[in-house]
């Protein structure tokens, strides 16, 4: 049987998978039981501060989670302050998706005005590439991560790709992924949201950062001073000559 270890923070979370580039993964937030070399038992919390813009597992139960999946989560007040991160960063999202719904797609708009009889090529001078609402979307590695935004002059299209004037490789764009910027407006509106949303991601990438994925606070010991109040055990992989070490109080993560 693998020896257990003091977990090094009182909670743990981790992201669902994200399968919408314009909404937050899920999140399980989870009380440490005690560790493993490589694992950790957790109680899911079903009860918790949330915050409605944003979705929660809260289904109360004990599992065991291998480390390099988990994100760090010391205490109470760091949560309230992540939680107003994450959610400021959903509503800029959801105030970009809004935006990027008022573009007509380019291989749409082309598909219409050939059952017209209208076979323009290009069909309009100027696109905008970000992700389309209703393309899949899937991450894993990169849940907190924002799409990408680029406006080009467009030159010629084929059924699949276009022509980006000045791209080197004149059809490596696909078609499905562009929408057309059809006034000077478009362009301002849908850029100012993502600056929003940039913003605010790159807020909530500090914040991940600085809590650190728990393998990885294992190896720094960013949490060797954070403790459970009054809780008097014997500290695992922290212990020095196996002596029993009064927790200290939990400090915040800035």
């Amino acid at each position: 049987m693998a020896p257990r270890e003091t977990p090094i923070t009182e909670f743990v979370f981790w992201p669902a998978e994200r399968k919408d580039a314009y909404e937050l993964p899920e999140l399980t937030r989870a009380t440490t039981l005690y560790g493993t070399p490589t694992t950790i038992r957790v109680r899911v919390n079903h009860t918790m501060t949330t915050r409605s813009q944003l979705r929660f597992n809260t289904a109360a139960r004990e599992q065991t989670q291998r480390k390099e999946g988990l994100y760090c989560m010391p205490d109470e007040a760091t949560w309230e302050l992540f939680l107003n991160e994450l959610a400021t960063l959903q509503d800029a999202l959801t105030a970009l998706k809004a935006e990027v719904a008022r573009l007509p797609l380019y291989h749409t708009r082309r598909d219409a005005l050939e059952r017209q009889g209208v076979k323009s090529n290009p069909i309009c001078r100027s696109g905008i590439r970000i992700w389309p609402i209703e393309k899949r979307y899937y991450t894993t590695h990169h849940p907190w991560e924002i799409t990408t935004i680029l406006r080009g002059r467009i030159t010629q299209h084929s059924m699949h790709n276009i022509r980006i004037d000045g791209s080197s490789n004149s059809m490596a764009n696909s078609i499905y992924d562009w929408h057309c910027c059809l006034a000077e407006a478009d362009w301002t509106r849908t850029k100012a949201a993502y600056d929003v949303a940039t913003a605010a991601a790159a807020v909530v990438e500090q914040r991940i950062r600085a809590l650190g994925k728990y393998h990885d606070a294992v190896k720094d010991q960013r949490y060797r001073t954070i403790q459970r109040v009054g809780e008097t055990v014997e500290v695992g992989m922290f212990a020095q000559n196996g002596k029993a070490k009064k927790r200290l109080p939990a400090q915040k993560v800035a």
